[in-house]
C-alpha cells in the first residue's frame, strides 16, 4: 500500500503538468480558430454558405489530423517531442495565416471577378483555397491530443482518467481563449497582436513539453530523430457502434449549439461579447464534464455501462433546460444591448450547461470504451476524435440548413433529444456482448446492474412523460418576448402585430404591421430581438435620403448598388432616379427578400418587381471584392455596427472597397447611427470614411440617423435645373414632399459638416480598421452625450456658417439655391426645432405657430400636431368613405387642414369635436389659437373663459395667453 501511494503522487503530478500544457494549447488554439474564421470571412465572404465552407475546411483539417493519429504509430520519436513540434507548427502557420489572409484576399480579387458569372466554380474554389490554407495548422491541432496521450509519462495512468483530464484541460483552456481574446486581447492589441499572443501560448506549451521530456527521468530516453515520426499501421477492428455514437454525439452537440445560440438571440444581443460568453459556457460545461469523468474513472475502470444512461440523461436535460428557461431574467422592457454579461451568462448556463456537462462526460467515456477494443492509446483517441469531429462538422450544417429552416428551433431541440435517445439504444447494444437484446440489458439479473437498469428505465419513463406533456406552444412565448417591445406602447396598449415569421438559415425574422383604422400604417422588420428596419415616417425619411442625396448630386446615374435591403425603402427611392437603368441589391439573408411580398399600403410598390432590379444573396463586402461592375451610386444601410459581424462593414478597408467599385465622380452614401454608438466610436467610423473619401460630408434630417456621403473624385457642380427636376417630376416630387423635403433648398439644409470639420472633430481618434475591430465596443452608448453632440451640429447659426464656407458645398451646390444667409438659417432652424421636439420635448403650440406663420412647409405643421403624410392619407381615405369621420382620425384631418393653411376647415373640425364631446385642454388651446389667427378674438376669449376650469396655469398656458395677447389683443381668462 505504501508503494502504491508513493506511485500515485508522481503519477498525479505528471498528469497535472501535461494538463497544464494542454490548457495552454487550448487557449492558443481557440484564439487562432476565432481569428482564422473572422479573417477568412473577410477573404472568402460571410454569407451562410461561405461560413459553412470555411467551417468545413477547418473541421476537415482537424479530422485529417485525427485520421493520422487513428491510423499511425509513432516511431523513433518521443511523443512529447512530436507534440512540441506540432505546437510550433500551429503557432507558425497560425500567425502566417492571420498576417497573410488580407494580402491573399487582394491577390485573389481578380480571380474572384473572373469567376463571378460562374458561381459554382467560385464556391468550389473558395472551399479549396480555404481548405489548403487551414490544412497544416488544423491537421497539427487534430494530432496534439492523441500524440500526447501516447507519451510514456501516462502509461501507468488509467486511460479513461488520463483522457478525461487531458481533454478537459484542453477544453477549459479554450474557455480562457474565448474570454481572453474577445474580452481583452483584440481590443488591446488588435487581430495581429492577438495572434502573436496565441502563438506565444502554443510556443510555451511546446517549450514546457520539451522541458518535461528532457528532465523526466522515469520516461524512456528517446531523442530527436530525422525520420518521419509517423508510420501507417492499422491492426485493429473498428468498434463501429461506439464510433457511430461518437459521431452522433458530436453531431448533436454542435447542432444544439447552433440551435441554442439562435434561441438565445431572442433575448440577447447578437454581439461578439454575447457569443463569446455563450461559447465559454458550452466549452466550460464540456471541460468540467470531462474532468468529472476522469475522477469517476479513477474509482471505476469502465464507465461504458453508464453510456446509455448518460445519453438518455442528455435527452431529458435538453427538454428540461428549455422548458425551465429563466426568461424572467430579461424583462421585455430591457433593450438587448443593455443586457449585462452576467445575465447573458446566467441565461446561457441555465439553457446549455447541463447538456454540455453530460457531453463532457460522454467523450472520455466513449474513448475509454473504444480503447478497450483498439488497445493502442493514440489510435483509440484518434479514431474516437475522428468520428466525433466529423459529426461536429455535420452538426452545424444540419441545424442551419435543414432543422431550423425546416421545423423551427423548438422542434429542432426535440429532434436532438430524440437523437440522444437513439444513441442510448445503440450504445446499449454496443457495450454488451454481441447478440444481446436490449431487454437483457435493461432487465438484467446481475445485482450490480440492477441500479443502472432501474435508472435507465426511469429515464425512459421521464423522457416519454416529458414528450407527452411538453408545452409545444412555448415557442410562441419566446417569439413574443422579442416582438413585444415593438408591439405595445408604454401603457401596454397593442399597437402592432406579427404578420409573418420566418426561422431562416441564420436568423429569426418577424415582420410587424401597425394599422390605423384597419389600413397598414407602417411595418417593422425584426431580426431576432432587434429592429433592423421600419417603414414608419422617420425611417422613410432618412432611408429615402440615402438615394435622393446622390441622385441630386449625380442626376445622370445609371447603375446603382444597394447593400442591405431592409424593408426596401431605399431601393424604391433609387428606382425613382430619372436615368437609373440597373439596380443591384445585395443582402446576406434570402429571408429579407422573401418578406418583400408581405408589405402593402398606400403608395407602396415592391421595388424587387421592377425589371431594373437584380438581387444577390451575398455578403456585401465579398460582393464588392468579386463583382466586376462599376456603379454611379453605392448606398449602404447594414445592420447596426454593434451587431456581430457588422463591424466589418464600417471599417476603412470596407470603405476602400466601396470606392474601388465607384465610377469616377460616383457617390457613396452610408448609414452612421449616432444614437447607437458611443461618441468616440462614431468618430472612429467617420475617420475611417474620410480617410478613404477626401470629399466626405455628413447630412441628416431632424434625427441621429446621420448619412455619410463620399465622392470618388472632385465631383461637379450640379445645375439648379437638374436639382429642381427632382421636384418637378410627379413621382419623385411627391416622394420628396412626403418625407419633408418640400423645396430644393431643404436638401441643402440637411447638411451637417464637410471633410474639414470631420478632420477637426476626429483629429485625436484612430479610424476603425479590420485589425482593430474592438474600437467598436459592445458597451452601451450614452444617450444624453449623443443628444448633446448631435444638437451642437444642428445649431442654426454655426451650421449655416459651415455650409456657406464649405469648399465642397461651393464646388457641388448651385449658388442660386443657397439664397441668402437668412433663408438657409431659417431652414436649418426648422430642422433644429424638430430635432429638439422629438428628443427633449417642446411646446407644441409654439412649434405650430413657428411653422404655420413663419414658413409655407407642410410636414413640420403635421408633425407638430402628431401627424404625418402617411397618417393623413389614411385618414382622408377613411373620411371619404364615411359620412361622419371617426373621432380617431379627426386630429389628423385637422392637421391636414392646417398644413394646407385652411383655417376655416380646421376650426370646423374642432368645433365638430367639441359638439361630439371629444374636447379636452389640448383641443381648447388649439381652437382658441385658431380663432385668434382667423380674426375671431371674441370667440377665442369666450371659449377660453368657458373652459377655464379645465386649464391649469403652466408654461404652455402662460406662453399661449402672452402670445395671443401680444399678437392679437387677446384678454386671458385670468
Amino acid at each position: 500500500m505504501r508503494d502504491a501511494s508513493h506511485a500515485v503522487g508522481p503519477q498525479s503530478g505528471r498528469v497535472a503538468v501535461l494538463c497544464g500544457i494542454l490548457f495552454l494549447s487550448g487557449t492558443g488554439a481557440l484564439i487562432f480558430e476565432t481569428l482564422w474564421l473572422r479573417l477568412s470571412g473577410l477573404t472568402f465572404g460571410n454569407s451562410i454558405w461561405a461560413a459553412a465552407l470555411i467551417l468545413s475546411s477547418f473541421m476537415a483539417g482537424l479530422a485529417l489530423g485525427n485520421a493520422l493519429a487513428a491510423s499511425s504509430r509513432i516511431r523513433r520519436w518521443r511523443p512529447l517531442h512530436l507534440y512540441a513540434l506540432l505546437e510550433v507548427l500551429v503557432a507558425l502557420f497560425g500567425c502566417t495565416i492571420v498576417f497573410g489572409l488580407p494580402v491573399l484576399g487582394e491577390l485573389l480579387r481578380p480571380v474572384w471577378q473572373v469567376l463571378w458569372n460562374y458561381q459554382p466554380a467560385l464556391l468550389g474554389l473558395r472551399f479549396a483555397v480555404s481548405f489548403l490554407i487551414l490544412l497544416m495548422p488544423t491537421t497539427a491541432m487534430g494530432l496534439t491530443l492523441p500524440v500526447l496521450i501516447e507519451d510514456p509519462l501516462l502509461r501507468q495512468t488509467n486511460f479513461g482518467r488520463a483522457i478525461g483530464f487531458l481533454y478537459g484541460s484542453n477544453t477549459l483552456g479554450a474557455v480562457a481563449g474565448a474570454v481572453l481574446g474577445e474580452g481583452y486581447l483584440i481590443a488591446a492589441f488588435g487581430l495581429r497582436g492577438t495572434t502573436l499572443a496565441a502563438g506565444l501560448a502554443s510556443c510555451i506549451a511546446a517549450a514546457v513539453a520539451l522541458f518535461v521530456a528532457k528532465f523526466e527521468a522515469s520516461a524512456s530516453a528517446l531523442t530527436w530523430q530525422r525520420t518521419f515520426p509517423l508510420r501507417l499501421d492499422v491492426r485493429y477492428r473498428l468498434p463501429w457502434r461506439l464510433l457511430f455514437v461518437s459521431f452522433g454525439t458530436g453531431c448533436i452537440l454542435l447542432a444544439l449549439e447552433v440551435i441554442w445560440f439562435r434561441f438565445l438571440r431572442l433575448y440577447v444581443a447578437s454581439s461578439s461579447t454575447a457569443f463569446a460568453v455563450m461559447l465559454a459556457v458550452v466549452l466550460g460545461g464540456i471541460g468540467l464534464g470531462s474532468v468529472l469523468a476522469s475522477l469517476v474513472h479513477r474509482h471505476s475502470a469502465r464507465l461504458d455501462q453508464f453510456l446509455p444512461i448518460l445519453l438518455l440523461l442528455a435527452a431529458v436535460l435538453v427538454l428540461l433546460s428549455y422548458w425551465f428557461f429563466p426568461s424572467a431574467l430579461v424583462p421585455a422592457s430591457v433593450a438587448v444591448f443593455d443586457l449585462s454579461w452576467w445575465r447573458i451568462m446566467l441565461l446561457s448556463t441555465a439553457l446549455m450547461f447541463p447538456v454540455a456537462l453530460v457531453s463532457g462526460i460522454l467523450f472520455p467515456s466513449i474513448a475509454a470504451s473504444v480503447q478497450a477494443t483498439v488497445d493502442d492509446r493514440m489510435n483509440s483517441t484518434g479514431i474516437t476524435t475522428l468520428f466525433n469531429t466529423t459529426g461536429a462538422a455535420f452538426g452545424p450544417l444540419l441545424a442551419s440548413f435543414v432543422l431550423l429552416p425546416g421545423i423551427g428551433y423548438q422542434r429542432s431541440l426535440i429532434a436532438c433529444a430524440a437523437g440522444y435517445a437513439l444513441m442510448s439504444i445503440v450504445t446499449a447494444f454496443a457495450v454488451h456482448r454481441p447478440g444481446a437484446s436490449l431487454k437483457t440489458w435493461v432487465l438484467p439479473r446481475a445485482p450490480k446492474r440492477d441500479v443502472a437498469s432501474t435508472v435507465l428505465l426511469g429515464l425512459w419513463i421521464v423522457l416519454i412523460l416529458l414528450l407527452a406533456i411538453f408545452p409545444y406552444r412555448r415557442a410562441e412565448t419566446h417569439f413574443a418576448h422579442a416582438s413585444r417591445p415593438y408591439e405595445t406602447e408604454d401603457q401596454g396598449q397593442l399597437l402592432a402585430r406579427v404578420v409573418k415569421r420566418i426561422e431562416g438559415t441564420s436568423d429569426t425574422w418577424q415582420l410587424l404591421r401597425r394599422d390605423l383604422m384597419g389600413q397598414p400604417y407602417y411595418y417593422r422588420l425584426l431580426c431576432n430581438a432587434f429592429s433592423m428596419s421600419a417603414t414608419n415616417p422617420p425611417g422613410q425619411r432618412y432611408m429615402r435620403l440615402f438615394a435622393y442625396l446622390p441622385l441630386a448630386f449625380r442626376p445622370e446615374s445609371e447603375d446603382v448598388l444597394l447593400i442591405c435591403y431592409g424593408c426596401g425603402v431605399t431601393a424604391d427611392a433609387l428606382l425613382h432616379g430619372p436615368n437609373v437603368r440597373r439596380m443591384d441589391v445585395v443582402d446576406i439573408s434570402k429571408e429579407v427578400f422573401r418578406l418583400s411580398d408581405f408589405y402593402s399600403g398606400i403608395n407602396h410598390t415592391n421595388p424587387l418587381h421592377d425589371p431594373r432590379a437584380t438581387t444577390f444573396i451575398q455578403d456585401g463586402r465579398f460582393f464588392l471584392q468579386t463583382s466586376p461592375r462599376q456603379y454611379d451610386i453605392i448606398s449602404g444601410e447594414p445592420p447596426p455596427p454593434k451587431n456581430a459581424g457588422s463591424v466589418n462593414l464600417y471599417t476603412r478597408e470596407f470603405f476602400s472597397l466601396m470606392k474601388s467599385r465607384l465610377k469616377e465622380g460616383g457617390i457613396a452614401t452610408f448609414w452612421l447611427p449616432l444614437d447607437q454608438l458611443k461618441l468616440n466610436e462614431a468618430k472612429a467610423i467617420l475617420r475611417a470614411f474620410h480617410d478613404v473619401f477626401s470629399n466626405a460630408s455628413v447630412w441628416a434630417s431632424a434625427d441621429e440617423n446621420w448619412i455619410m456621403m463620399g465622392i470618388n473624385g472632385p465631383g461637379r457642380k450640379v445645375k439648379e435645373e437638374e436639382i429642381r427636376r427632382l421636384w418637378s417630376d410627379p413621382a419623385t416630387g411627391a416622394d420628396l414632399k412626403r418625407i419633408g423635403v418640400e423645396v430644393p433648398q431643404q436638401l441643402g439644409a440637411l447638411f451637417l459638416m464637410d471633410g474639414d470639420e470631420i478632420d477637426r472633430m476626429t483629429r485625436d481618434v484612430a479610424p476603425l480598421t479590420d485589425n482593430y475591430p474592438k474600437r467598436l465596443s459592445d458597451a452601451p452608448w450614452d444617450v444624453n452625450a449623443n443628444l448633446e453632440f448631435a444638437a451642437t451640429y444642428m445649431e442654426p447659426a454655426s451650421v449655416t456658417e459651415r455650409f456657406l464656407r464649405s469648399l465642397l458645398i461651393s464646388h457641388i451646390w448651385p449658388e442660386a439655391l443657397s439664397g441668402s444667409r437668412g433663408t438657409m438659417k431659417s431652414l436649418f432652424a426648422v430642422r433644429e426645432t424638430r430635432f429638439l421636439s422629438e428628443t427633449v420635448g417642446s411646446n407644441k403650440l409654439a412649434e405650430l405657430d413657428l411653422f404655420l406663420r413663419g414658413t409655407r412647409l407642410r410636414l413640420p405643421v403635421l408633425e407638430a400636431l402628431g401627424s404625418d403624410e402617411l397618417r393623413l392619407a389614411i385618414a382622408q381615405r377613411v373620411a371619404r368613405e364615411t359620412e361622419s369621420p371617426p373621432l380617431e382620425i379627426v386630429p389628423d384631418l385637422i392637421a391636414g387642414a392646417l398644413a394646407r393653411r385652411d383655417l376655416n376647415e380646421a376650426i370646423r373640425l374642432l368645433e365638430g369635436q367639441k359638439d361630439r364631446g371629444a374636447f379636452g385642454v389640448r383641443e381648447a388651446f388649439l381652437l382658441t389659437y385658431l380663432y385668434c389667427l382667423n380674426a375671431n378674438v371674441d370667440k377665442a376669449e369666450a371659449l377660453a373663459a368657458a373652459n377655464s376650469a379645465l386649464i391649469n396655469k403652466d408654461s404652455s398656458a402662460d406662453w399661449l395667453w402672452k402670445k395671443l395677447e401680444t399678437d392679437f389683443g387677446f384678454h386671458p381668462p385670468y
